[in-house]
């Protein structure tokens, strides 16, 4: 009888302890993913106001300037692309003019946060409602419509519902997996 009630206390121990090590080792993971994707405080109402205006969540907002700048809004990308959002200065004003509705800027306008932000947020309320994915979206956002209607219009690309499933080009396929995942965390770890 007693070395029923030792194992029995043992068994409890061990059970405690793993319980205690699943929760710390997740306490730590969930440390080392939020100070990979952060929120900075400089950006949340910026970020916030956006979001409800054009109508895109906030965790896609938060994964696109994360993977695009890493939230430094005087980044430049190689393709002359600046900013929190990285938006060439011809996608710019033809966001400003064609989806917006307002009148063109000054490229370095781009370096403001507030107007990259919200360009950015357009270009992306815009696009999601082309492609309703937001993989599809960010293949956009990265290659440009016209090269994802070129993907879409090709059955070795699309799945069988006519969603891009495929990406041809491996620079646009990296960053599409990039901000599907940023926006898979920031989802999981703040929304």
């Amino acid at each position: 009888m007693k070395l029923n009630a030792r194992h029995a206390a043992i068994v409890a121990i061990i059970l405690a302890l793993s319980i205690g090590f699943g929760f710390a080792f997740d306490a730590i993971a969930t440390a080392v993913e939020r100070a990979q994707h952060p929120r900075p405080d400089e950006f949340a109402e910026l970020i916030s106001e956006n979001a409800e205006e054009y109508g895109v969540p906030e965790a896609v907002l938060w994964a696109v300037a994360n993977v695009q700048s890493d939230f430094a809004s005087n980044a430049r990308g190689a393709d002359g692309s600046i900013g929190l959002m990285q938006l060439t200065p011809a996608q710019f004003n033809m966001i400003r003019t064609e989806i917006m509705g307002v009148d063109p800027l000054d490229a370095g306008m781009l370096y403001d946060p507030a107007t990259n932000l919200s360009c950015g947020a357009a270009y992306l309320s815009h696009l999601y409602r082309l492609y309703g994915s937001w993989e599809t979206v960010f293949a956009a956002y990265e290659a440009g419509e016209e090269t994802v209607n070129k993907w879409l219009k090709n059955d070795d690309y699309v799945n069988d519902l006519g969603v891009l499933d495929k990406i041809p080009d491996d620079d646009v396929a990296r960053a599409v997996k990039r901000m599907s995942r940023a926006l898979s965390l920031y989802t999981k770890l703040y929304y």
